[in-house]
């Protein structure tokens, strides 16, 4: 990998990994409803610029109801989910819970569109189920004040990530990804907007909660989106997608040096378990294990 390209990957992960820190601090001001609904409208009125071509507008056109979904399922919902985690989960453990996600999206691929799993791949899904295991084990209180119901929002986000990731690769495989980004966070904007309506903050939230909804929106959503798809153009889509590997070392990062979050050795050990097992999923790792 160019010296460059790898600038561009940490980057990348930089900024996926501080999306965690802005959701901790904007959340309780604004609700996960409004929240989301600033962020995927204005991350999509970020990136509409591609709809100047007669092409994209054509292509948007042509699978908008595709791309609703998309941006409804895969990510509207997400958001909302990983947002009212983060009123009471730290940045920093939602993001080692979001690592997850190759586990969800390999489960899914598989019985929805019948990929088959190396051996490799199911070794992984035990240690990814494990990781996740070690991460929780002693926080699923599901009392009104426990840790219970935030930790099942993330992983249900987790599963609305992977069922977005075979819905893609099923339905959007035509669509050029920029068009894909843009038209799916216009449409789920859209549909957040009149939810957002009726549960607007009773009060004004803070400039550091607008301060943060903008980072979010414009930087951590539409200028990520935008440097994901220009580092596959320059590396190919298996070094684009290891920044799934760095982001949760970037949540953790973020929250522990602004928000002075602690990490323990149990978030270490579930961290690492768990990207054991994303990698021999995702192929990173083990992918000459062929299954018989």
């Amino acid at each position: 990998m160019r010296i460059g390209d790898l600038l561009i990957l940490f980057v990348l992960a930089g900024l996926w990994g501080a999306s965690f820190l802005f959701m901790r601090i904007s959340a309780p001001d604004f609700g996960p409803v409004p929240l989301v609904a600033l962020r995927m409208t204005l991350a999509g009125v970020f990136l509409s610029p591609v709809f100047l071509r007669k092409e994209a507008r054509e292509m948007a056109k042509k699978y908008w109801w595709q791309l609703l979904v998309s941006g409804v399922m895969g990510s509207a919902i997400s958001f909302v989910l990983l947002s009212y985690a983060s009123l009471t989960l730290s940045a920093g453990f939602t993001s080692l819970m979001n690592s997850s996600v190759p586990i969800f999206s390999a489960v899914i691929a598989a019985v929805w569109l019948g990929e088959n799993l190396r051996v490799s791949q199911i070794i992984g899904l035990g240690f990814g189920i494990l990781g996740v295991v070690i991460l929780v084990w002693d926080k699923l209180d599901f009392s009104d004040a426990g840790l219970g119901w935030p930790i099942g929002a993330c992983i249900l986000s987790c599963a609305c990530y992977g069922f977005g990731a075979s819905w893609m690769k099923s339905r959007l495989q035509k669509v050029r990804p920029l068009v894909g980004s843009a038209g799916s966070l216009l449409g789920a904007g859209f549909v957040m907007i009149p939810l957002a309506l009726v549960r607007l903050p009773e009060t004004m939230p803070s400039a550091k909660s607008w301060f943060s909804v903008m980072i979010l929106a414009l930087f951590c959503t539409a200028l990520a989106f935008v440097i994901f798809f220009k580092l596959i153009q320059r590396s190919g889509a298996t070094v684009a997608t290891s920044v799934t590997f760095l982001i949760p070392f970037f949540g953790i990062f973020w929250g522990w040096l602004i928000l002075d979050e602690v990490v323990t050795g149990r978030m270490v050990l579930g961290l690492l378990v768990t990207l054991f097992g994303t990698s021999l999923i995702t192929g990173i790792v083990g992918s000459r294990i062929s299954r018989q």
